[in-house]
């Protein structure tokens, strides 16, 4: 429950079951009768009080170990399979088809390659500059529809490697375990699309991405530093947008800023809904146009705005003033 709850470690876990095992004890010994008939807190007294309690110590730690292991094994991804209980928002509109998702599997074992071969900066943003980060969001619903647990267990995976898509240091061996876990599951869900009776495009003209709130990625806090530190990335890449540094306005996009804007999107929706629609509008136009289809003009207006409208979220939400 505490995994659950409370983004608690294993370690956290066992280290409160010892604590209040170590308490309850105290307390009993304290407060309890006298062993071998000697006055409370004194030498004679303690080693008595340790003579009798080591058998039940002894059995606290195993109890605390095995809390330790049951939750390092069952508690691991508990967070991202909460978050996979709803379908993820589909992000481009485009039909799901054999061609497009043999196109992202592609790029996946691309982004393998490349975080195998330590290229930091391209594994970086390499998942979201091509097809494969819309189509994991647009193909959810409709292999929700026919395979329940197969939809979650891709999101599971999206969900942890978007996790590992952040500032400073990557760990590239993780990101190469989940983008293979992905190829993997697109696969899988080429087999079970193609044998279902789905022939039309999951989604329809006028499609409106923004229409349902956004997934929320992590389960970090929403406080005054995450939302200063998007803003301040976000101004950032209007200003190597502006200056011609793709590379750069891209970096400083991709990472906590993008995550942010879904983390932020429920509570705001909550808070008020037109402008979490306007956020999402925006990110949405910038994740549109990353990559192969990089368009300067709207990642410099798309991030300045977003910069704009996370600060008024903040100030609704009463995080920022």
């Amino acid at each position: 429950m505490l995994l659950h709850i409370g983004g608690a470690t294993p370690a956290s876990v066992a280290a409160v079951v010892t604590v209040i095992f170590l308490l309850i004890f105290a307390m009993s010994f304290a407060f309890g009768s006298v062993p071998d008939g000697e006055r409370k807190f004194t030498k004679p007294w303690l080693r008595a009080w340790l003579r009798a309690s080591a058998p039940r110590l002894a059995i606290a730690a195993v109890f605390s170990v095995g809390v330790f292991v049951g939750s390092a094994l069952f508690g691991s991804g508990s967070s991202a399979a909460a978050g996979c209980e709803n379908p993820l928002a589909p992000l481009s509109g485009g039909a799901i088809t054999d061609a497009r998702l043999v196109l992202a599997i592609g790029s996946l074992d691309d982004m393998t390659t490349t975080a195998r071969s330590g290229d930091t900066e391209r594994v970086r943003t390499l998942f979201y500059t091509t097809d494969a980060h819309n189509l994991t969001h647009d193909i959810d619903r409709s292999l929700r529809a026919n395979d329940a647990g197969a939809a979650k267990k891709l999101c599971a995976h999206v969900v942890a490697l978007e996790n590992q898509i952040k500032p400073g240091d990557l760990d590239l061996a993780a990101i190469s375990q989940q983008t293979t876990n992905i190829a993997t599951d697109l696969q899988n869900a080429r087999g079970i699309l193609a044998a279902s009776t789905i022939s039309t495009p999951v989604v329809t003209a006028g499609f409106d991405p923004c229409a349902q709130p956004l997934t929320a990625i992590t389960t970090d806090q929403l406080n005054k530093s995450r939302l200063t530190s998007a803003i301040e990335d976000l101004r950032k890449a209007a200003i190597f947008a502006q200056n011609g540094d793709q590379n750069s306005a891209q970096a400083a996009f991709i990472g906590d800023p993008h995550n942010l804007s879904h983390d932020i999107d429920g509570p705001l929706r909550a808070a008020n809904n037109d402008l979490a629609v306007q956020l999402c509008q925006s990110i949405v136009a910038i994740e549109l146009h990353l990559g192969d289809k990089y368009d300067a003009q709207i990642m410099q207006t798309q991030t300045t705005k977003a910069a704009d409208l996370i600060q008024q979220a903040g100030v609704a939400l009463g995080i920022l003033t």
